[in-house]
């Protein structure tokens, strides 16, 4: 099948936003899920707050988009796209997937980070996020089994 690009680009921006608002109701419950503003850091520093959350949040969005376009690739090869379920299934074992390698990518980052670390503006998140909290790599797992599903059935829905 071929793939409907700006349908894919949707499903990931669609998916990344909703997302994004998960992270903020894990604020709420305690988990440190600020990934905008982790992102905005790597590109200036945190005296400027708004160019920072701006700068994170375009790049967020963009990397939803990216990550909308394999998730309709990988759908399309699983022959998953026409049926929503499906679709909605194969999206939530991909998020799951994706989780796990942020997840160990987690305790990488400060590697690369200019502003994580001792004595940084960021405190190092540790392997899948242990160091933000208990219940955060369940959590960050569940963030990318959102995505999954949401980029997936907007991906789905709008193909078929």
């Amino acid at each position: 099948m071929e793939i409907i690009w700006t349908q894919a680009v949707l499903a990931g921006v669609v998916g990344v936003v909703l997302m994004t608002m998960a992270m903020v109701a894990g604020r709420v419950m305690g988990l440190s899920t600020d990934m905008v503003r982790a992102i905005g850091l790597l590109f200036v520093p945190d005296r400027d707050h708004y160019l920072v959350y701006l700068i994170g949040i375009t790049v967020h969005l963009f990397m939803g988009a990216i990550f909308g376009l394999t998730y309709a690739l990988l759908l399309s090869a699983v022959g998953a796209v026409e049926v929503v379920g499906a679709a909605a299934a194969w999206g939530a074992f991909f998020g799951v997937l994706h989780g796990v390698v942020v997840g160990a990518g987690l305790g990488l980052l400060p590697a690369v980070h200019p502003r994580m670390g001792p004595g940084e503006v960021l405190s190092a998140p540790g392997f899948f996020g242990h160091n933000i909290g208990v219940g955060m790599p369940v959590f960050l797992v569940i963030l990318h089994i959102i995505y999954g599903i949401v980029a997936a059935v907007v991906y789905s829905v709008g193909v078929a």
